[in-house]
């Protein structure tokens, strides 16, 4: 299961309980089912078994629910085989038997399955189909492998999942024709069990039915989806699971995603979530931060790291703004200076719990759903602190008990420019709203960095009735109050700061550019993606470049597209390069095929620079996914992967051709007369037509039927007049 309920908090496992997802439902029934339950959870059973109608999942919890109570009483539940064989017999007591499946014997289910096979088990009542299931993926074998499969075709979805499921553990090899039916089942559950046992056959057609899933608009298809992404190698998803963690918010999601990293945790992992983390803002950021965190003591705790947390988050850190700057160097003229204050998240681990008393099992209670890290500044601004700020210089001695020295704000002239700017730095909300009128007359007076620092705290602690101060900053010469400005604006007056963003986005300074673009994707991510878009659709490849290395510090979600489309038409070498560098930080299967069908397509004379993009990426995401596909290996899977998409995009020319053809066929021309089959005049002379031509056509046989009415009235008269004379 993708995660475990003793990990989950108690609305999690009362929502999976209770959920859209019978196969959520079932896998932690199971789960419960295989060991000691807590009171809690009964609880939870109970409250659920009113809740959840589907006569199937009732009848399951039902069962749970009744086992779980005697074990509680530490009262064991015990059927004879003879018990089993008369309750067989009796299908009025199918909750009792459903118990005796539960608990057979690993030593007597040999004889018991014999027993439900002369019963002949399949044909039962739906509800207890599940259990039979789940007792034959246990102890079943090869000869029960029929009777399964026709269990496939079951009108109900859990029996359905539950039959794929031990046909899964005993008979894999002949499956292949009985799923790829079930891939585009109209059932959720059904189509998510299918492809994960599809994935033996075929793993990238697997992982693409996976993946409309894992980003469907729907909560709980994603959610299904992410149970079975544990059954998948960990690194084929691992990349879809970090871009799933840059698009949803959602507690219930982020959890579930939490849970999988931890269990499969690596020296990279944090880096890879890290690196889409810095751009990302707000409670999102946050969120995310919360979950590197977790993801580096779960390395910690498996003996993974050697370092402390805190300092493998340090060197984290730094290795980000490495790689960062090595890209931005790569991509666009961007120096070490420009890049120091590169916006990144803040990564502080949590402060040490107070030790829990021990407890016994059943009274323990699930951890809390996943929440949010406090940054730094709002740990500060929640404690209490006094008015003064401790002086950066004045350092305590190692193994000195007395507090360090408190230096009053009125000595803050006597301090040095640096001193000051740490002094503003650590300030906290309590020091702003006790010394806020003296801070107001520094705001007029102070240069250079002690006034890039000024604005940043008062972009902290301020109210938008200070954005007009700092209004008058922002068209300042110096970067660092520029950028400083543009983080305070971002929380005091955001308005008026997207009126200038734009424009902050191009300048010539690499640190104003990039602290106008991570803050741009915090406020309006549409309208980053519409300007990025712009820049990278120019027809000058000056705004392409800068397209190009703007998409460095964005979520790549925003300009994975464009960037695809840019490379296609791109006719720039530097350009088709430095694109790749972009694609390669952020590879994943689905990319790899987009740029290997771009180059089959570009022009003779582009080849190889677009194949070198392919390599690289290729190569990019071997590393990715630790070696378990080597770069020949991704290299033949995106020719494949080609090779359908051509066949059928011809397959589509076809048929769109075989369409226009009948239709050709069957309009009718009064002009060139081109007809197949008869047409009344009536069907003339009623059709509309706005070719002057037409026109002409309907009016000729108008008139020559005026012609013959004429010519017979005439007629008419003659013979009358012969006979009769006049």
């Amino acid at each position: 299961m993708a995660i475990s309920n003793s990990q989950l908090g108690a609305q999690e496992l009362l929502s999976a309980l209770i959920g859209e997802n019978g196969t959520l439902t079932l896998t932690c029934l199971e789960e419960i089912d295989q060991r000691e339950p807590t009171r809690a959870e009964a609880e939870m059973l109970k409250q659920a078994l009113g809740i959840v109608k589907t006569p199937v999942l009732a009848f399951q919890i039902k069962k749970s629910l009744r086992l779980a109570v005697f074990k509680l009483k530490k009262t064991q539940f015990k059927v004879s085989l003879e018990g089993l064989e008369k309750l067989l017999e009796d299908h009025q007591r199918l909750d009792d038997l459903a118990l005796g499946i539960a608990t057979v014997e690993t030593a007597e289910a040999f004889l018991a399955a014999d027993y439900f096979r002369n019963a002949k088990w399949q044909d039962f009542p739906p509800p207890i189909l599940v259990s039979f299931c789940n007792f034959f993926k246990m102890h079943g074998s090869v000869t029960d492998s029929q009777t399964l499969q026709d269990l496939t075709r079951h009108q109900d979805a859990n029996v359905i999942t539950a039959a794929l499921t031990a046909l899964e553990k005993l008979d894999p090899g002949n499956m292949q024709g009985i799923i790829i039916p079930l891939l585009d089942s109209p059932q959720n559950e059904v189509k998510a069990q299918a492809i994960q046992a599809f994935y033996r056959w075929n793993r990238g057609e697997a992982l693409k039915h996976l993946l409309k899933l894992i980003y469907s608009t729907n909560e709980q298809e994603v959610i299904l989806a992410l149970h079975h992404a544990a059954y998948f190698p960990y690194l084929e998803v691992e990349p879809y699971l970090i871009r799933l963690l840059t698009q949803t918010t959602s507690p219930s999601i982020l959890m579930r995603i939490t849970q999988i990293f931890k269990n499969n945790a690596n020296p990279e992992l944090p880096f890879r979530i890290f690196w889409v983390n810095r751009s990302l803002s707000g409670q999102h950021q946050s969120l995310v931060k919360g979950i590197i965190l977790g993801v580096v003591r779960a390395l910690a705790d498996t003996g993974q790291i050697s370092l402390s947390v805190q300092d493998y988050l340090n060197d984290l850190k730094e290795r980000i703004k490495q790689e960062e700057l090595r890209l931005l160097k790569a991509t666009c003229k961007v120096s070490n200076e420009e890049a120091e204050d590169a916006i990144l998240p803040e990564l502080e681990p949590e402060k040490p719990e107070a030790p829990e008393k021990h407890e016994k099992p059943e009274k323990s209670e699930k951890p809390a759903p996943l929440q949010s890290q406090p940054t730094p500044e709002q740990e500060e601004a929640s404690t209490p602190a006094p008015a003064k700020v401790v002086a950066p210089s004045v350092q305590r001695a190692p193994g000195a008990s007395q507090k360090t020295p408190e230096v009053d704000f009125d000595n803050y002239d006597n301090l040095s420019e640096q001193d000051r700017v740490q002094l503003l730095a650590r300030a906290n909300a309590i020091f702003f709203k006790q010394n806020r009128p003296k801070l107001n007359n520094l705001l007029n007076n102070a240069q250079g960095r002690e006034l890039a620092s000024l604005i940043t705290l008062f972009g902290k602690f301020g109210t938008y009735d200070d954005a007009g101060k700092i209004k008058t900053f922002v068209k300042s010469d110096n970067p660092d109050i520029v950028c400083a400005c543009i983080k305070a604006l971002s929380t005091l007056d955001t308005e008026y700061l997207c009126l200038y963003l734009p424009q902050f986005m191009q300048e010539k300074n690499g640190k104003v550019r990039m602290t106008a673009t991570r803050v741009f994707v915090g406020i309006d991510r549409d309208r980053i993606r519409g300007l990025l878009s712009g820049l990278l659709a120019s027809s000058a490849v000056k705004q392409r470049l800068l397209g190009v290395s703007m998409s460095m510090l964005v979520d790549f979600n925003i300009v994975r597209q464009p960037l695809i489309e840019t490379l296609t038409r791109e006719t720039s070498v530097e350009m088709i390069e430095k694109i790749g560098l972009v694609l390669s930080a952020n590879p994943d299967r689905e990319l790899l095929n987009a740029v290997y069908s771009i180059a089959q397509g570009c022009r003779s004379s582009l080849v190889m620079d677009h194949k070198n993009v392919v390599e690289k990426l290729a190569e990019t995401l071997t590393i990715a996914l630790n070696h378990i596909s080597t770069k020949e290996e991704l290299l033949k899977e995106a020719e494949a992967a080609y090779a359908i998409e051509q066949k059928e995009l011809k397959a589509a020319k076809k048929e769109q051709a075989a369409k226009n053809e009948l239709k050709s066929s069957i309009d009718f021309n009064p002009v060139s007369g081109e007809s197949q089959g008869e047409v009344s005049i009536q069907e003339i002379l009623t059709s509309s037509s706005a070719d002057p031509k037409a026109k002409r056509a309907k009016l000729t046989i108008v008139i020559w039927v005026l012609v013959a009415v004429v010519w017979g009235a005439g007629m008419a008269m003659f013979v009358l007049t012969r006979l009769f004379g006049e």
